[in-house]
């Protein structure tokens, strides 16, 4: 029981620090065709794979939580390949960011959404979770980015010195933290969807940003490494690797990935070369191949789904 309430701590860390970590100028400077990558990044691979999922004869709820395990796209991974490419702060190299960024978001979604699975399946009871978490992303994120920190820094900023802006700041989040999860719980949401916007609330300080990575970078590494990826990896069902079945049905889910490997060919012509020739063809490439990297929200999403049953164990392998 201990080690999930760390697995939990080290995800809702993660998230934190994914809001925090958000950089609107980027955002603004990609636009919309960075929205659209990113959009049909998830889709179209979620698609895919629910076909998949039906083909091979899995039920409606087990479907579309295996197609929904192909929609995330690893941030850390992608970061990893860009930065062994030296291109992170090319233009392709910030599209491909903006867009995992947003994944992460669709991922908070698909999360509320699968929450809804687990009970008797009612129109209401799908869609509440969806609305609830689209209006704490739109309706949230907006107040977080534009009310919230005018507000902020005119009745409390003001008041503190330099010296003690980034501790209040800090405790501010937190604080939020701490009401904004209970209450996307409550609302039907994620929860983890009120750690991102309790994060987000805060992306445009430099201050919190240093000593959030000063304070709490090492702890969230360790509790990442130790607890959410040996949790995770306790529920590997290696002894299912064994089944030919598995191995065979797994292969063809791969052909999901194709979905995210397509998204590729809408990244922008950013240089003189012909469209989807020399430079530009390798932009698409790249930018299809690390949006197919599957990381630390697809596994949450997996082992979500087969802890609460929507899935089997075989299909989860």
């Amino acid at each position: 029981m201990s080690i999930i309430i760390q697995r939990q701590c080290s995800l809702i860390l993660l998230v934190l620090e994914a809001g925090i970590d958000i950089d609107i100028t980027m955002l603004k400077l990609i636009g919309t065709r960075g929205l659209i990558i990113a959009i049909v990044g998830s889709i179209l691979p979620i698609g895919i794979g629910i076909a998949i999922a039906f083909a091979l004869g899995v039920d409606t709820k087990g479907s579309i939580a295996a197609g929904c395990c192909f929609g995330p796209t690893s941030l850390g991974i992608a970061m990893n390949i860009l930065r062994q490419g030296k291109i992170v702060n090319t233009p392709v190299g910030q599209l491909i960011v903006s867009a995992a960024v947003i994944d992460d978001m669709i991922a908070l979604i698909i999360l509320s959404l699968l929450s809804a699975l687990t009970g008797p399946v009612e129109v209401v009871n799908l869609v509440m979770p969806v609305v609830s978490a689209l209006l704490f992303l739109g309706l949230g994120g907006y107040i977080a980015l534009t009310w919230f920190p005018k507000l902020f820094n005119r009745y409390v900023l003001s008041r503190v010195s330099d010296e003690k802006r980034a501790p209040v700041e800090l405790m501010v989040m937190l604080g939020l933290l701490l009401g904004l999860m209970p209450a996307t719980y409550y609302a039907k949401a994620s929860f983890l969807m009120g750690a991102f916007i309790s994060g987000l609330a805060f992306c445009r300080s430099n201050e919190l940003h240093h000593i959030f990575v000063r304070q709490f970078k090492r702890i969230l590494q360790w509790l990442m490494r130790i607890f959410f990826a040996a949790s995770i990896g306790f529920q590997v069902p290696i002894r299912n690797f064994g089944n030919g079945t598995v191995i065979w049905q797994g292969l063809v889910f791969c052909i999901a990935l194709l979905g995210k490997i397509f998204t590729g060919f809408l990244v922008p012509n950013f240089n003189q070369a012909r469209r989807f020739t020399d430079i530009h063809l390798r932009d698409c490439l790249i930018t299809g191949f690390s949006m197919a990297a599957e990381g630390e929200f697809a596994f949450v999403i997996a082992v979500f789904s087969v802890d609460s049953g929507i899935i089997s164990v075989d299909l989860y392998a």
